[in-house]
């Protein structure tokens, strides 16, 4: 169990079914993901741009980085749950293409545009920049391939020199310096601790560290357990910020081998199974990157609560996502969400694979 001590949180429980039926249903799940990889690379890649289209068929529009995340982690996921040479290779296709997210142009140094291959960009997103921070770590994940750690670096150094407010903290949302948001932030902070649990060096430590103090200091909403808000006049919590704190307090405290990280993750946890609903009706997007720091957490302290979350909204998918024409493209309600756009079946599919990737609880 490592530096994890398995605490008694779980004021909720969550029903599972036999070990046996969970294995069934993580073959049934990479199977999905596998599939469903192989037709969302025919029906979305586009190989005369080389990269993906937005829309099925396609409207003309490069896809943004938001729309391309959930692809390019669905990408890292197969592999990581089923490492074969072609799936491995994959990953390395795909992210070397998505390297031209890189507009050297912004702030005169380079950032992350929030459409792929975009030049003279102009304004720029941070949360954009953090997601594909975030998808380069698990391509490294993946693969082992240390490019990729470079380039999560790279947009790290990026995200913190022109977003981190350097007077009175907090992190832009945009180069504009419009308003300040959590999105960007957790991101940050989850890409600054991964990268410390690797590499173990202080410099992404001491950033890790600079954004979670200002994040406890400014943002912890009492009346939703302490979750994070928004910023620090907006209290608003939203699942995936969560997530992604979650994450990060378990790989700092993989890294730093330091008890009060592994009690926050599990803290955050619990204040957000108490605070959201078990099926959170919100977006395949946002539901996914929350449900992975679920099950990253349960892949460390093996508490079932947090597999059994996951695995609920993942049954929810399985039941409802599908259409008429075998695309994963409606929410995991069944509704609707935007026909054709690519990220909403590629962040079921991105699901499937992250439960494909995790073993269920043995009983």
């Amino acid at each position: 169990m490592g530096p994890f001590l398995a605490l008694a949180l779980a004021s909720i429980s969550i029903p599972l079914p036999s070990h046996a039926d969970l294995l069934a249903s993580q073959a049934k799940y990479q199977q999905y993901a596998e599939q469903g990889l192989v037709q969302m690379q025919k029906d979305w890649w586009n190989p005369s741009k080389g990269w993906f289209d937005n829309r099925f068929p396609d409207d003309g529009q490069l896809p943004s980085e938001w729309s391309s995340y959930p692809m390019m982690e669905l990408v890292a996921a197969v592999a990581i749950a089923d490492p074969t040479p072609d799936n491995k290779a994959l990953v390395d296709t795909v992210f070397r293409a998505g390297e031209n997210f890189w507009d050297p142009t912004i702030n005169g140094t380079g950032g992350i545009a929030w459409q792929w291959g975009l030049k003279d960009s102009g304004n720029a997103y941070f949360d954009d920049a953090g997601w594909w921070g975030v998808s380069y770590l698990d391509a490294y994940r993946a693969t082992g391939n240390r490019r990729w750690l470079w380039d999560a670096g790279r947009v790290l150094a990026y995200i913190d020199r022109y977003g981190w407010d350097t007077v009175d903290g907090g992190m832009w949302w945009d180069t504009g310096h419009a308003y300040k948001t959590s999105e960007p932030l957790a991101a940050a902070t989850l890409i600054a601790a991964t990268l410390y649990r690797i590499q173990h060096r202080k410099y992404y430590l001491n950033l890790a560290t600079k954004y979670l103090a200002w994040a406890d200091a400014h943002t912890e909403n009492p009346s939703a357990g302490d979750l994070y808000g928004r910023n620090a006049t907006d209290g608003t919590v939203m699942d995936y910020v969560e997530g992604m704190m979650i994450d990060a307090h378990v790989q700092l405290c993989l890294g730093t081998k330091q008890q009060s990280y592994c009690d926050r993750a599990e803290s955050i946890a619990q204040a957000s199974v108490d605070h959201f609903p078990i099926l959170h009706p919100w977006t395949p997007e946002p539901d996914t990157i929350y449900l992975k720091g679920m099950l990253d957490l349960y892949a460390v302290d093996h508490n079932p609560t947090w597999y059994a979350l996951a695995y609920a909204n993942a049954e929810a998918a399985r039941e409802n996502a599908r259409d008429d024409t075998g695309w994963w493209s409606r929410d995991w309600w069944g509704d609707w969400a935007d026909p054709g756009v690519l990220f909403t079946p590629a962040a079921t599919l991105e699901l499937f694979a992250w439960m494909a990737a995790t073993p269920p609880p043995a009983s």
